[in-house]
């Protein structure tokens, strides 16, 4: 059957007006992807703001002995005869504390004590012989007198030497305080060598380990509340006294610094007991900061992205204190200064961004 004029130009309707569709929808599928690939960033920013940072340092710390006198066996002069004192025994200093043993160090006084006492016995048999001799003869007797006089006088000090090496054979203590270890054989249980004797002072600190990022926040003078198991529902107070000046690699291969807190107050906490210790730091004045989310790694340091006239600048920056949202800029940027916040990791400086 033919098909009318009328069929034909229906069709060549239809057929215009689906190309019509197909053609829009290419473009606007086109003109998206355009928009996409060269629309302007989204960020978010924040403002350099003055704070006040505070900061909640947390740590493990071990109570120690202000000062300490530790007796070792292999430092001793001689074997130890015994051990004057018992553990949990206070003293005091200079007092006796083990008594080595004695029998080279008495024999070597008491023949330094017959050659002092042939000494002078020879100095006076001259000194009788120069006394008696005509006074013309005197002038003879000089040298023999003055080399007994020499020998007497080196005698002396051989005697004065050997008393003071049977002095050494009593070991006293350094310092006032409480004996933690006496034990005469220098071993424990198990065969490992320990101290003879052990005295420490009884004021004590709290030693801890902290990594290098914590102690750079940390300064002589913080306070510091502690508290342990042994002593459920009591916390005590400390002031932080001293921080080294140098980190050591601990047992896990990580640098820590020690950081050392003086209780205040009663302070029962045996020795070598683990305490839970907070040290709060906080600027003295409001300062510069901006959120932990602005900052980014630049090579070995840190920046910031800075919006001026709708462009982010990377900004170098020197942080300082840190709390647990902020963290100080103590150069790079101002109070009022824009930074932007969670940066897309391809955001580049200088390029133009819209802000949410």
């Amino acid at each position: 059957m033919a098909i009318s004029s009328e069929q034909r130009r229906s069709r060549r309707i239809a057929a215009a007006v689906g190309l019509a569709v197909v053609l829009v929808a290419l473009l606007a599928t086109g003109l998206a992807v355009w928009r996409s690939r060269h629309a302007l960033p989204v960020v978010q920013t924040a403002t350099v703001s003055l704070q006040r940072i505070k900061r909640v340092t947390l740590a493990s710390g071990t109570v120690r002995p202000v000062a300490r006198q530790i007796v070792n066996l292999d430092n001793l002069p001689a074997p130890v005869e015994r051990v004057l004192v018992h553990v949990g025994q206070r003293v005091q200093a200079g007092q006796p504390l083990i008594q080595l043993n004695t029998a080279s160090a008495n024999a070597s006084v008491q023949a330094a004590e017959l050659a002092l006492g042939d000494a002078e016995s020879a100095y006076q048999r001259v000194l009788a012989q120069y006394n008696q001799a005509p006074t013309a003869l005197k002038a003879l007797f000089l040298p023999q007198l003055n080399a007994a006089l020499a020998s007497v006088a080196s005698a002396r000090s051989q005697l004065a030497q050997a008393e003071a090496q049977e002095a050494q054979l009593t070991i006293t203590a350094t310092l006032s305080g409480v004996v933690l270890i006496a034990n005469p054989n220098g071993v424990d249980a198990n065969g490992n060598p320990t101290p003879v004797v052990e005295v420490v002072s009884p004021a004590k600190d709290v030693v801890m380990d902290l990594s290098e990022v914590d102690a750079a926040q940390i300064k002589v003078g913080m306070t510091a509340s502690m508290q342990t198991d042994a002593y459920p529902n009591q916390t005590f107070a400390g002031v932080v006294t001293a921080i080294a000046p140098y980190a050591e690699v601990s047992s896990s291969g990580a640098p820590v610094v020690e950081v050392t807190v003086k209780p205040r107050g009663s302070f029962p906490v045996p020795y070598g007991y683990q305490l839970t210790c907070r040290i709060q730091s906080q600027s003295s004045a409001p300062v510069p900061a901006v959120p932990y989310s602005a900052i980014v790694q630049n090579g070995t340091g840190y920046a910031v992205y800075e919006l001026r006239n709708g462009r982010v600048y990377l900004v170098p920056v020197k942080l300082g204190m840190t709390s647990d949202t902020a963290v100080q800029v103590l150069s790079g940027v101002s109070p009022g200064d824009r930074v932007v916040v969670n940066p897309p990791d391809n955001l580049v400086s200088g390029e133009a961004v819209r802000t949410s």
